[in-house]
């Protein structure tokens, strides 16, 4: 029963410190810059090959 209890706490442990190091407000990195949007591309005529 030990065991389980260490085992618990230690998964507890871990999660929490992934859960606080994950969004960067403690570690005070920059946040990542915004997406550039996507280029525009003209629509090409279509061409039916008839047998």
């Amino acid at each position: 029963m030990k065991k389980l209890i260490k085992l618990m706490a230690l998964a507890g442990v871990a999660a929490a410190a992934i859960g606080l190091t994950s969004c960067g407000c403690c570690t005070g990195e920059a946040k990542a810059p915004p997406l550039r949007p996507l280029p525009q591309f003209k629509e090409l005529p279509t061409v039916h090959y008839v047998k």
